[in-house]
């Protein structure tokens, strides 16, 4: 192992220089916007109970390998409230985002580096500690993972479009549906605007974004975590509004991965199921798209679902004409009665639900 690596294990991204990790993160080819320093220090500052716990390998002072980390309440899809009393945390890389090591020189050694110095670090409150990627490259790190006690788990994806054609060739690869609902759109004078990014956007967003997440079924963010999006982090956020009549029917808020060349589709906020009569959603992704494609990136995501061929929003979203993308996971338990206990319920849990 190499001497003049040092590792440490810091509870604050803070601790770290921006201009250096951020450098770090836009060196490596599996960098993201949700390895950036601004993107942990929102999730550190706005998203409570989740407790940072970030490893970092310097060389000469200067960070080439981080593995971020946030510890937090167990997910349970069926019971939240339940999770969050649990004695025992999850520790994720990253969440909310993806996450996963980033590492630009000595690779072996950095990896056994960060993944030693986690593992003095989880103690016995901790159940699992999950990696979740958004990069099919860290497929490379498969075995080496596996030889940790990792375990791969294949259950999510998303759609993405390679931006490698103009707007009316994309537009044609897409499902016939979807191609109608943007005509009667245009019939019907929806139009969709930028939205500038301050409080008073995020402000007006909300309560839309909250119904739209829970019509779904799922838990909102926290307005400041939200707000502070809009705010904080804007220069890697655009939101658009489509307008019929002069209200508006639906709002999307877009991250731009440039580490990834890639527009994510992120948080949806259409306020009721009325609103679908003038096919928001549509002109929305349509109007992302062509953004991702005046701005130069290589891609537009529409976002996680679950891969199941069955699933509305799986259909959906592939009727847009975009690649499936695996979202590469991988778990390892650190509770020695907790994690099979938890693996025993998961089982059942995707008996009934899958």
């Amino acid at each position: 192992m190499t001497d003049d690596l040092d590792v440490r294990v810091v509870d604050s991204v803070h601790d770290v220089n921006e201009n250096q990790w951020n450098n770090l993160v836009e060196q490596s080819d599996l960098g993201s916007v949700f390895h950036r320093h601004g993107w942990l220090a929102l999730v550190e500052e706005y998203v409570p109970e989740s407790r940072p716990l970030h490893v970092v390998v310097s060389k000469k002072g200067n960070p080439v390998g981080v593995l971020p980390n946030f510890a937090g309440p167990i997910y349970l899809p069926t019971a939240t409230r339940f999770g969050n009393r649990l004695p025992l945390r999850e520790l994720v890389s990253i969440d909310p985002g993806f996450g996963g090591p980033v590492v630009s020189t000595d690779e072996r050694d950095c990896l056994e580096l960060l993944f030693d110095a986690l593992a003095d670090e989880t103690g016995i409150g901790t159940l699992y500690h999950a990696i979740r990627t958004n990069d099919l490259g860290y497929v490379r790190y498969g075995k080496w993972l596996a030889r940790r006690g990792y375990e791969p788990t294949l259950v999510n994806c998303r759609f993405r479009i390679p931006l490698d054609d103009d707007w009316p060739t994309l537009k044609a690869e897409m499902q016939s549906g979807r191609r109608r609902a943007l005509r009667q759109a245009d019939e019907d004078g929806v139009e969709v605007v930028e939205r500038s990014l301050d409080r008073s956007t995020a402000t007006d967003l909300y309560d839309d974004y909250v119904a739209n997440v829970e019509r779904v079924g799922g838990v909102p963010y926290e307005q400041p975590f939200f707000e502070a999006l809009l705010t904080e982090f804007s220069d890697r956020v655009r939101v658009f509004t489509a307008v019929h009549d002069g209200e508006p029917v639906g709002s999307y808020v877009d991250i731009l991965d440039d580490e990834q060349e890639t527009v994510h589709f992120y948080f949806s906020a259409i306020p009721d199921e009325d609103c679908f009569s003038h096919h928001p959603s549509e002109v929305l992704h349509r109007r992302g798209i062509r953004w991702a494609l005046d701005h130069g990136y290589r891609y537009y995501d529409f976002g996680a679902t679950g891969a199941h061929f069955d699933e509305t929003v799986f259909r959906y979203k592939s009727r847009y004409g975009g690649e499936a993308v695996p979202t590469l996971q991988w778990r390892k338990g650190h509770s020695r009665v907790g994690w099979p206990a938890f693996k025993l319920g998961r089982n059942v849990y995707q008996k009934a639900t899958y």
